[in-house]
Protein backbone atom coordinates (compact mmCIF):
# COMPACT_ATOMS: atom_id res chain seq x y z
CA UNK A 1 0.00 0.00 0.00
CA UNK A 2 2.85 2.39 0.85
CA UNK A 3 4.46 1.72 -2.51
CA UNK A 4 1.17 2.46 -4.29
CA UNK A 5 0.88 5.83 -2.49
CA UNK A 6 4.45 6.71 -3.46
CA UNK A 7 3.80 5.85 -7.11
CA UNK A 8 0.64 7.98 -7.16
CA UNK A 9 2.50 10.95 -5.65
CA UNK A 10 5.31 10.67 -8.19
CA UNK A 11 2.81 10.69 -11.04
CA UNK A 12 1.20 13.98 -9.96
CA UNK A 13 2.22 17.19 -11.82
CA UNK A 14 4.65 19.48 -10.07
CA UNK A 15 2.86 22.45 -8.54
CA UNK A 16 3.46 26.09 -9.39
CA UNK A 17 5.08 26.69 -6.02
CA UNK A 18 8.54 26.69 -7.56
CA UNK A 19 9.51 23.04 -7.24
CA UNK A 20 9.66 22.33 -10.98
CA UNK A 21 12.54 22.41 -13.44
CA UNK A 22 14.30 25.78 -13.30
CA UNK A 23 14.44 27.65 -16.59
CA UNK A 24 16.37 30.91 -16.94
CA UNK A 25 15.13 33.37 -19.57
CA UNK A 26 17.05 36.64 -19.96
CA UNK A 27 15.04 39.73 -20.91
CA UNK A 28 16.00 43.14 -22.26
CA UNK A 29 16.36 45.57 -19.36
CA UNK A 30 15.77 48.76 -21.40
CA UNK A 31 13.04 48.28 -24.01
CA UNK A 32 10.09 50.20 -22.59
CA UNK A 33 7.20 49.59 -22.54
CA UNK A 34 7.75 46.00 -23.57
CA UNK A 35 10.61 44.77 -21.42
CA UNK A 36 12.63 46.62 -18.80
CA UNK A 37 13.87 46.40 -15.23
CA UNK A 38 12.49 48.23 -12.23
CA UNK A 39 14.30 47.78 -8.91
CA UNK A 40 16.01 44.71 -10.31
CA UNK A 41 12.76 43.04 -11.38
CA UNK A 42 11.65 42.38 -14.96
CA UNK A 43 8.63 44.47 -15.93
CA UNK A 44 6.77 45.42 -19.10
CA UNK A 45 4.02 44.42 -21.51
CA UNK A 46 5.83 41.33 -22.78
CA UNK A 47 6.77 40.37 -19.25
CA UNK A 48 3.11 40.37 -18.21
CA UNK A 49 2.28 38.11 -21.16
CA UNK A 50 5.13 35.73 -20.41
CA UNK A 51 4.35 35.51 -16.70
CA UNK A 52 0.74 34.64 -17.54
CA UNK A 53 1.97 31.87 -19.86
CA UNK A 54 4.52 30.52 -17.40
CA UNK A 55 1.91 30.42 -14.64
CA UNK A 56 0.13 27.77 -16.71
CA UNK A 57 3.31 25.66 -17.02
CA UNK A 58 3.28 23.95 -13.65
CA UNK A 59 6.24 21.67 -14.32
CA UNK A 60 8.63 24.59 -14.67
CA UNK A 61 9.99 27.33 -12.45
CA UNK A 62 10.87 30.16 -14.82
CA UNK A 63 13.19 32.98 -13.84
CA UNK A 64 13.04 36.18 -15.91
CA UNK A 65 16.33 37.99 -15.43
CA UNK A 66 16.71 41.53 -16.85
CA UNK A 67 20.09 42.23 -18.48
CA UNK A 68 21.50 44.71 -21.01
CA UNK A 69 20.73 43.39 -24.48
CA UNK A 70 24.35 42.93 -25.53
CA UNK A 71 25.01 41.01 -22.32
CA UNK A 72 22.03 38.79 -23.04
CA UNK A 73 23.38 37.93 -26.47
CA UNK A 74 26.75 37.06 -24.96
CA UNK A 75 25.08 34.80 -22.38
CA UNK A 76 23.32 32.96 -25.22
CA UNK A 77 26.63 32.48 -27.02
CA UNK A 78 28.09 30.99 -23.83
CA UNK A 79 25.05 28.80 -23.15
CA UNK A 80 24.40 30.45 -19.78
CA UNK A 81 20.62 30.17 -19.68
CA UNK A 82 17.91 28.75 -21.88
CA UNK A 83 16.56 31.76 -23.76
CA UNK A 84 16.54 35.47 -24.56
CA UNK A 85 13.57 37.72 -25.24
CA UNK A 86 12.16 39.85 -26.81
CA UNK A 87 14.04 38.59 -29.86
CA UNK A 88 13.39 39.16 -33.53
CA UNK A 89 14.34 36.32 -35.87
CA UNK A 90 18.10 36.18 -36.42
CA UNK A 91 18.55 32.58 -37.56
CA UNK A 92 20.43 33.89 -40.60
CA UNK A 93 23.06 35.91 -38.72
CA UNK A 94 23.08 34.86 -35.03
CA UNK A 95 23.99 31.16 -35.21
CA UNK A 96 24.02 30.80 -31.42
CA UNK A 97 20.33 31.77 -31.07
CA UNK A 98 18.19 28.93 -32.43
CA UNK A 99 15.48 27.63 -32.41
CA UNK A 100 12.73 30.13 -31.66
CA UNK A 101 9.38 29.93 -29.90
CA UNK A 102 6.11 30.68 -31.60
CA UNK A 103 5.85 34.48 -31.90
CA UNK A 104 3.80 35.96 -29.07
CA UNK A 105 3.34 39.38 -30.70
CA UNK A 106 4.12 41.16 -33.96
CA UNK A 107 5.59 44.64 -33.73
CA UNK A 108 4.46 47.18 -36.31
CA UNK A 109 7.28 49.48 -37.41
CA UNK A 110 6.24 52.83 -38.87
CA UNK A 111 7.82 56.09 -39.90
CA UNK A 112 6.91 59.20 -37.89
CA UNK A 113 7.68 62.59 -39.41
CA UNK A 114 7.26 66.29 -38.92
CA UNK A 115 4.07 67.77 -40.30
CA UNK A 116 6.03 69.61 -42.98
CA UNK A 117 7.63 66.44 -44.35
CA UNK A 118 4.30 64.65 -44.70
CA UNK A 119 2.63 67.54 -46.52
CA UNK A 120 3.95 65.67 -49.54
CA UNK A 121 2.48 62.13 -49.81
CA UNK A 122 5.16 59.53 -49.02
CA UNK A 123 3.51 56.09 -49.15
CA UNK A 124 6.55 54.14 -50.39
CA UNK A 125 9.32 53.19 -47.94
CA UNK A 126 12.18 53.95 -48.37
CA UNK A 127 12.11 55.45 -51.89
CA UNK A 128 9.91 58.41 -50.90
CA UNK A 129 12.29 59.31 -48.05
CA UNK A 130 15.41 60.13 -50.06
CA UNK A 131 17.28 63.31 -49.13
CA UNK A 132 15.82 63.25 -45.61
CA UNK A 133 17.40 62.80 -42.19
CA UNK A 134 16.04 59.59 -40.62
CA UNK A 135 16.54 58.87 -36.93
CA UNK A 136 16.37 55.63 -34.99
CA UNK A 137 17.23 54.14 -31.61
CA UNK A 138 20.68 52.56 -31.57
CA UNK A 139 20.58 48.80 -32.00
CA UNK A 140 17.48 48.69 -34.21
CA UNK A 141 19.12 49.39 -37.58
CA UNK A 142 17.58 46.24 -39.06
CA UNK A 143 14.16 47.89 -39.03
CA UNK A 144 14.79 49.90 -42.19
CA UNK A 145 15.42 46.92 -44.45
CA UNK A 146 18.08 46.15 -47.05
CA UNK A 147 17.01 48.80 -49.56
CA UNK A 148 17.08 51.45 -46.84
CA UNK A 149 20.62 50.45 -45.83
CA UNK A 150 21.76 50.67 -49.45
CA UNK A 151 20.33 54.19 -49.77
CA UNK A 152 22.17 55.18 -46.58
CA UNK A 153 25.43 53.74 -47.89
CA UNK A 154 25.05 55.72 -51.12
CA UNK A 155 24.36 58.91 -49.17
CA UNK A 156 20.81 59.26 -50.50
CA UNK A 157 19.41 59.13 -46.96
CA UNK A 158 21.12 60.53 -43.87
CA UNK A 159 20.78 58.07 -40.99
CA UNK A 160 21.36 58.96 -37.31
CA UNK A 161 20.99 56.99 -34.09
CA UNK A 162 20.28 58.10 -30.53
CA UNK A 163 20.31 56.25 -27.25
CA UNK A 164 16.65 55.95 -26.31
CA UNK A 165 13.10 56.51 -27.66
CA UNK A 166 12.32 59.67 -25.68
CA UNK A 167 15.47 61.36 -26.97
CA UNK A 168 14.58 60.23 -30.49
CA UNK A 169 11.09 61.74 -30.32
CA UNK A 170 12.55 64.92 -28.84
CA UNK A 171 14.99 65.25 -31.74
CA UNK A 172 12.11 64.92 -34.19
CA UNK A 173 9.99 67.51 -32.34
CA UNK A 174 12.92 69.92 -32.48
CA UNK A 175 13.27 69.22 -36.23
CA UNK A 176 16.77 67.82 -35.95
CA UNK A 177 15.40 64.79 -37.80
CA UNK A 178 12.90 64.79 -40.63
CA UNK A 179 11.50 61.41 -39.67
CA UNK A 180 12.13 58.58 -37.22
CA UNK A 181 11.50 54.84 -37.21
CA UNK A 182 9.50 53.51 -34.26
CA UNK A 183 7.22 50.66 -33.24
CA UNK A 184 3.71 52.12 -33.21
CA UNK A 185 2.59 51.04 -29.72
CA UNK A 186 5.94 52.08 -28.25
CA UNK A 187 5.67 55.49 -29.96
CA UNK A 188 2.22 56.06 -28.46
CA UNK A 189 3.51 55.05 -25.02
CA UNK A 190 6.57 57.32 -25.05
CA UNK A 191 4.72 60.27 -26.61
CA UNK A 192 2.03 60.08 -23.91
CA UNK A 193 4.73 60.11 -21.21
CA UNK A 194 6.44 63.11 -22.78
CA UNK A 195 3.19 65.05 -23.15
CA UNK A 196 2.23 64.30 -19.56
CA UNK A 197 5.44 65.91 -18.29
CA UNK A 198 4.97 69.39 -16.88
CA UNK A 199 8.16 70.51 -18.63
CA UNK A 200 6.90 69.60 -22.10
CA UNK A 201 6.06 72.26 -24.66
CA UNK A 202 3.00 70.40 -25.94
CA UNK A 203 2.59 72.14 -29.30
CA UNK A 204 6.04 70.89 -30.39
CA UNK A 205 4.81 67.31 -30.21
CA UNK A 206 1.31 67.82 -31.55
CA UNK A 207 2.72 68.31 -35.04
CA UNK A 208 4.35 64.89 -35.26
CA UNK A 209 2.56 62.66 -37.74
CA UNK A 210 2.56 58.91 -38.28
CA UNK A 211 3.51 57.96 -41.81
CA UNK A 212 3.73 54.76 -43.78
CA UNK A 213 4.35 51.20 -42.64
CA UNK A 214 8.00 50.13 -42.72
CA UNK A 215 7.48 46.52 -41.76
CA UNK A 216 6.29 43.95 -39.23
CA UNK A 217 8.57 42.05 -36.87
CA UNK A 218 7.31 38.99 -34.98
CA UNK A 219 8.66 38.69 -31.42
CA UNK A 220 9.96 35.42 -30.01
CA UNK A 221 11.87 33.76 -27.24
CA UNK A 222 15.15 32.83 -28.89
CA UNK A 223 16.85 29.75 -27.42
CA UNK A 224 20.56 29.25 -26.86
CA UNK A 225 21.78 26.64 -29.32
CA UNK A 226 24.99 26.45 -27.29
CA UNK A 227 23.05 25.51 -24.15
CA UNK A 228 20.88 22.98 -25.98
CA UNK A 229 23.87 21.23 -27.57
CA UNK A 230 25.73 21.12 -24.25
CA UNK A 231 22.99 19.00 -22.71
CA UNK A 232 22.99 21.04 -19.49
CA UNK A 233 19.28 21.82 -19.87
CA UNK A 234 17.69 18.45 -20.73
CA UNK A 235 14.27 19.87 -19.87
CA UNK A 236 14.50 22.63 -22.50
CA UNK A 237 12.71 20.63 -25.20
CA UNK A 238 9.74 19.97 -22.92
CA UNK A 239 9.71 23.64 -21.95
CA UNK A 240 9.74 24.83 -25.57
CA UNK A 241 6.94 22.48 -26.51
CA UNK A 242 4.80 23.45 -23.51
CA UNK A 243 5.33 27.19 -24.06
CA UNK A 244 4.35 27.01 -27.73
CA UNK A 245 1.16 25.10 -26.93
CA UNK A 246 0.14 27.60 -24.24
CA UNK A 247 1.02 30.79 -26.10
CA UNK A 248 -0.87 29.50 -29.14
CA UNK A 249 -4.02 29.12 -27.03
CA UNK A 250 -3.49 32.52 -25.40
CA UNK A 251 -3.20 34.18 -28.81
CA UNK A 252 -6.18 32.34 -30.21
CA UNK A 253 -8.40 33.24 -27.25
CA UNK A 254 -7.39 36.92 -27.29
CA UNK A 255 -5.78 36.66 -23.86
CA UNK A 256 -2.46 38.09 -25.07
CA UNK A 257 -4.13 41.19 -26.49
CA UNK A 258 -6.19 41.67 -23.33
CA UNK A 259 -3.06 41.51 -21.18
CA UNK A 260 -1.28 44.01 -23.39
CA UNK A 261 -4.21 46.43 -23.41
CA UNK A 262 -4.44 46.26 -19.61
CA UNK A 263 -0.78 47.14 -19.03
CA UNK A 264 -0.02 50.06 -16.73
CA UNK A 265 3.42 50.99 -15.43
Amino acid sequence: MKYLIVLIMLSLPVSSSGTGHEIIIYVDDAYKPYSYQSNGRAEGIYIDVLRAAFAKMQNFKVKLLPVPWKRGKQLMKLGKGVGLTPAFFHGHDWPYLYPYSLPFYTETIIVVCTERVLQQPRPNWPQDYKDLVIGNVAGFDGWGGQEFRELVERGEIIYREVGNPRALIGMLAKKRHDCIMMETRAFDYHLSKIQASKDTITNLYSKLKKGTLIGNDPVYIGYSETAIKSGQYPQSYAFRKAFDAIIYQMLKSGEVERIMDAFKD
